[in-house]
């Protein structure tokens, strides 16, 4: 009886601790509840929203680029690619070795285990950069492929190959899935932010697989801001196709009164729609032809400006008293800095000479001469000021400053003081002087406007700014007279232009020589340059360099054209500078 009574016992005070256990256990899953259903209900309902919508982004449309008059030089159109929807169709594999044999040929094996793991439910690429006699071909069958469609998306579309040096190119092409695609080079990079625009959003709602069941809302996407440039295509196809297709070379042309850019050309050039078209064959030719055709030498490059000058270190040396319009040097061929001479171009030289002469006849015993009385880093100064030593960014890539030295610069570069016989070599254009057909073109709108003069502009809309400060009018007036003198009086440099051209339009200017290396003054003693030039190689000849604007008694029109090896100014660049200005004037860009 005890025994029974004990097992009774027992059995109650389990029942007992049962019955507490499972109150206990109760009150925590209560309280569990309680907690992810009233506390933390908010955050997990919209958890539980976020896991059944998808939010797919639209990328906007790229803002167009125009030139000048409003020719569409960069815009955005359709393009079309093959993709695959697994879920339409678990038989894809079978379709696309058909699509193969009827359609256009795929290397189907190059991506199938990237198919393979692709979510079903997005579009899978088969083939970008669709031809219309592919679509044409694929309406006429698509009954037999129904995991195969045609997709819609965006391309950079750049119809005119002449502006590839201006507006770049982008980054990556706009048939990928990404929004935002970024310009890579000159305008297409320094303006992305302005042409990007903003992307669209379109909420759906998927099931557990990821299939879209319904669009909840959609945001439509922001089209980028469009550019209107300062370029006139007229004027840049005719820059372009006057360089000689066998030469490097540049050429840029300024309105002297606002400063914008009509025409900035550089020769040779590549095409911004072979690296949209992702062209590798084209882009890699690009990249390892030895003469860079997508280096920019109209403004990147920078070379010794030659004899287009001097007409600085005469404006210093009024400027400071040290000469006036009547002063004379007398050459004899060759001026001296103790034992070391320093030779003319003219054996012989030229006698008297006077500021006009010494610019019409580029005389470089005047400007040694000169040279003996400046301080160089007075001229570094004025050069600043006049539009050197700049760097402008007007949008286009590798902007850099160049040169025109001084002591600072030549302590910090070698360590070592500033010799008199540097200030005379730079005082004819050459030396460490660098500067690019940009800058020349600014250096002359300065001379121009008398010393004020518009920064140079890319964009219609930018507001106009005036830089530099103004000089004597006087001193003004000496220096238009001589550069005058250079082609429309007797003895000048480009007279020939004058003569051989009575119907063109009446222009002004200076020629130079750039030098590509250096040369013995032996040599030029014993008038073995010119013969040696005749035996060099092409890439050892002097860069031609002219500098001119038109017309005459209202320059509207600046010219600057650099020939890589083209010899001297007269011979090359400034033929082609006068038929520039005579088109740029006839056809009133």
């Amino acid at each position: 009886m005890n025994s029974n009574f004990d097992s009774s016992k027992i059995i109650k005070r389990r029942s007992f601790l049962a019955i507490i256990i499972a109150f206990l256990f109760f009150l925590i899953i209560s309280a569990r509840l309680f907690f992810l259903q009233i506390i933390r209900g908010d955050t997990y309902k919209k958890k539980s929203k976020e896991n059944r919508i998808s939010t797919k982004i639209t990328p906007p449309s790229r803002g167009d680029i125009f030139d000048t008059n409003g020719l569409l030089v960069a815009g955005t159109i359709s393009n079309y690619s093959f993709v695959v929807y697994k879920f339409l169709n678990k038989n894809y594999d079978f379709e696309i070795k058909q699509f193969n044999k009827i359609i256009t040929p795929v290397n189907y094996e190059l991506f199938k285990d990237k198919l393979s793991k692709s979510n079903p439910y997005k579009p899978f690429f088969l083939l970008k950069n669709i031809s219309w006699d592919s679509i044409v071909g694929f309406e006429k069958n698509k009954f037999q492929f129904s995991s195969i469609k045609i997709l819609e998306t965006k391309k950079r579309y750049y119809p005119h190959k002449n502006f590839s040096q201006i507006v770049g190119y982008m980054s990556e092409s706009q048939t990928s899935l990404k929004a935002f695609p970024k310009g890579a080079f000159h305008i297409e990079e320094f303006y992305n932010n302005t042409l990007k625009g903003f992307p669209g959003k379109t909420f759906n709602e998927v099931n557990a697989y990821g299939k879209i069941v319904r669009q909840i809302s959609l945001e439509p996407s922001i089209k980028g801001s469009d550019l209107h440039l300062t370029i006139n295509s007229k004027l840049q196809n005719f820059c372009q196709n006057i360089i000689p297709v066998n030469k490097k070379g540049s050429v840029v042309v300024l309105n002297s009164q606002d400063g914008s850019i009509l025409a900035l050309n550089s020769n040779p050039t590549f095409n911004s729609q072979d690296f949209e078209n992702r062209d590798s064959e084209k882009i890699s030719s690009f990249l390892n032809d030895e003469n860079k055709p997508l280096f920019n030498r109209a403004f990147s490059g920078f070379y010794p400006p030659g004899s287009v000058f001097k007409p600085l270190p005469a404006l210093l040396g009024l400027e400071k008293g040290l000469i006036n319009e009547t002063t004379e040097f007398f050459c004899k061929g060759h001026s001296s800095i103790g034992s070391r001479n320093y030779y003319c171009w003219k054996k012989g030289g030229h006698g008297k000479v006077n500021l006009k002469k010494g610019i019409k006849e580029s005389c470089d015993v005047y400007f040694y001469e000169l040279a003996k009385l400046i301080n160089i880093d007075d001229l570094s100064s004025l050069a600043t000021e006049m539009g050197f030593n700049q760097k402008y960014s007007i949008g286009l890539s590798n902007a850099k400053s160049g040169l025109v030295p001084n002591k600072k610069w030549k302590r910090k570069t070698y360590g070592e003081s500033w010799f008199p016989g540097e200030t005379l070599i730079t005082c004819i254009g050459q030396g460490a002087n660098q500067v690019s057909p940009l800058q020349l073109a600014t250096y002359y709108s300065s001379i121009i406007n008398g010393g004020l003069f518009p920064k140079p502009r890319i964009l219609k809309n930018q507001s106009v700014e005036f830089l530099g400060r103004k000089i004597n009018e006087k001193f003004h007036k000496i220096l238009l007279n001589a550069l005058n003198s250079v082609v429309n009086e007797v003895g000048g440099t480009a007279n020939k232009l004058f003569r051989d051209n009575p119907n063109y339009i009446k222009i002004a200017g200076k020629t130079g020589t750039s030098q590509v290396i250096s040369i013995k003054e032996s040599d030029r003693e014993d008038d073995l340059y010119k013969e040696k030039q005749k035996e060099q190689l092409e890439k050892f000849k002097d860069h031609s360099v002219f500098v001119g604007y038109g017309p005459v008694d209202n320059p509207k029109y600046i010219a600057s054209v650099i020939i890589e090896n083209g010899g001297s100014g007269s011979s090359l660049a400034a033929p082609l500078a006068h038929e520039i200005l005579n088109f740029a004037e006839k056809n009133n860009v």
